[in-house]
């Protein structure tokens, strides 16, 4: 969209080359954008067994979890906020990894169900979005991954992003502000 643009001298606001926006601009929002975020996500074969995409992972909220399908891959059309599960993924735990206290209960109670670690992609701090896509890749459906990968996941979430203070403008000639 075209907007009616001036240049000039005006109380002191054309320091450093700066760009003024009237109010109307933000609140029709003429200058929002939508920016896409790709996550990839790579199930991968370890010393100590293949890592699991699942939706049950230990020591996580039932809140962080709910936009995931039964199989633990973030459903398309959730709205997901900053910390949000998008692939549920646990990665199997070596001896050397488990502190003292867990060695002492595995011992005392044999227990060995717990022996994996959380590596779920989780929704970064920047905000939250509209996940838009969804991808699978694996080797068993054909497709070339790189070695020690059995699958790739690639989650696509859109944000939307309105005009804030210190965003950068620029026009087609190159005059930035």
């Amino acid at each position: 969209k075209d907007l009616l643009v001036a240049f000039m001298p005006w109380g002191g606001y054309n320091m450093d080359d700066a760009i003024v926006l009237s109010d109307r601009l933000v609140k029709d929002d003429t200058l929002t954008s939508i920016n896409i975020k790709d996550y990839n996500v790579e199930v991968r074969e370890t010393k100590l067994g293949a890592e699991i995409v699942t939706r049950d992972i230990p020591n996580v909220s039932e809140e962080s979890l709910r936009h995931l399908d039964e199989n633990g891959i973030v459903q398309i059309g959730s709205e997901v906020k900053a910390g949000d599960v998008l692939v549920g993924k646990i990665t199997p735990k070596g001896e050397q990894e488990l502190s003292s206290e867990e060695r002492l209960l595995r011992a005392i109670f044999g227990e060995k169900a717990k022996d994996v670690r959380d590596t779920s992609q989780r929704m970064n701090n920047a905000g939250g979005g509209k996940v838009v896509g969804v991808k699978i890749f694996s080797r068993e459906n054909g497709h070339e991954l790189k070695a020690g990968v059995l699958m790739q996941i690639q989650i696509f979430v859109a944000q939307l992003r309105k005009i804030s203070v210190g965003d950068k403008l620029a026009g087609r000639h190159g005059n930035k502000g």
